[in-house]
């Protein structure tokens, strides 16, 4: 019997949400939605926010992969734009092959995208895997498969908290995602700690201080999504 499972998923390949962030790494572009598909285009929606978009869309209009890219909203801090590009470069292929499904809008940082991907078995996760790599570096980070009481469905996923917590950590600024994992590779969350914040501000290149602000900062936005997770599970 197949069993599904959620995996963690981190790709890269040469499109607009890989290639050209990593030119730009003070500036970030957020997936918002899928528009439609015609021919060979696929458009989407993004927010692009930091401090050079305009040279980053720029650079998204020069791109190979692109067709068009059309401003629809400017504000203080960044803009709102529709992407019309190849389809061939996007995932909704793989998706449609193999039945699995994005639980979560995929986060870019580094030039590498993760998303968390459900799968209805293995063996669709391996036809998904399969699809990208004539043109994805597309690696597994992590797979869980769900037992018997865990089967997924829409409201188990909202009553779990499972969708909370991953939008929760999309809201992760960089630096406070940085000073997060800095903070578990460190084991700053044993007890006793085996690390310090002075020594993770020294990895930041930042005071003590600012990295302590960047851990509360993360840790206000998670701890609402993980108390409904441990609510739920007792």
């Amino acid at each position: 019997m197949a069993k599904p499972l959620i995996a963690t998923i981190e790709y890269n390949h040469d499109c607009i949400c890989s290639d050209v962030p990593e030119r730009y790494p003070d500036t970030s572009i957020r997936y918002l939605a899928e528009l439609g598909e015609w021919g060979k285009a696929i458009s989407h929606f993004f927010n692009i926010s930091g401090a050079d978009v305009p040279r980053f869309i720029k650079s998204l209009r020069a791109h190979p992969t692109t067709f068009d890219v059309k401003t629809v909203r400017k504000g203080k801090f960044g803009q709102e734009i529709i992407t019309i590009t190849k389809k061939d470069a996007s995932t909704k292929f793989a998706l449609k092959q193999s039945g699995c499904a994005f639980l979560s809008n995929p986060i870019y940082g580094g030039g590498i995208e993760k998303a968390h991907l459900f799968a209805p078995s293995f063996d669709s996760l391996r036809i998904f895997l399969d699809s990208l790599r004539n043109s994805y570096n597309v690696k597994v980070a992590s797979k869980h498969y769900l037992k018997e009481d865990e089967r997924i469905r829409p409201d188990s996923l909202v009553k779990s908290g499972f969708m909370d917590f991953v939008s929760a950590a999309d809201l992760l600024t960089k630096r406070q995602a940085e000073a997060l994992r800095l903070a578990g590779g460190m084991d700053y969350y044993d007890i006793p700690k085996r690390t310090s914040l002075a020594k993770i501000g020294d990895r930041m290149g930042i005071s003590e201080a600012a990295a302590g602000e960047l851990l509360r900062k993360a840790e206000r936005k998670l701890m609402p999504a993980i108390a409904k997770i441990i609510e739920y599970q007792n």
